[in-house]
């Protein structure tokens, strides 16, 4: 890893995780809604990226690739929030939020796979 995938990391991090922060202040009348749209929003992206970005090998750098998976969406995404509001919430809501974003979750990969491979065809 290079002093320059580092920083790009740290880059898309500031951007993820300020794009989460933004969202879940917008919502936080409506807990655990925001953390569930992030983590569907983010896990849909991320996938989607890693179909454009394999079907695009020699336009994308390994560069360009971490600071989009590892640094923006990385940090846009926030297990940790879900995992603190399962011990926070009642238990019935603790296993929606978890369901939803499991089920939801392998949804979004299969649209995005999808999704992506429809552009990659046509692009």
């Amino acid at each position: 890893m290079t002093m320059k995938t580092i920083l790009a990391v740290g880059l898309g991090g500031i951007i993820g995780g300020g794009l989460r922060e933004l969202i879940e202040l917008v919502m936080a009348n409506a807990a655990p809604v925001g953390t569930i749209m992030i983590n569907l929003t983010g896990t849909f992206l991320s996938a989607l990226a890693v179909v454009l970005i394999a079907g695009n090998l020699q336009q994308v750098t390994q560069v360009t690739s971490d600071f989009v998976l590892v640094g923006i969406l990385g940090a846009f995404t926030t297990y940790s929030s879900m995992l603190l509001e399962m011990v926070k919430y009642p238990i019935g809501v603790a296993l929606a939020e978890v369901s939803i974003s499991i089920i939801g979750g392998v949804i979004a990969v299969f649209l995005a796979r999808w999704l992506g491979g429809k552009l990659v065809k046509n692009g």
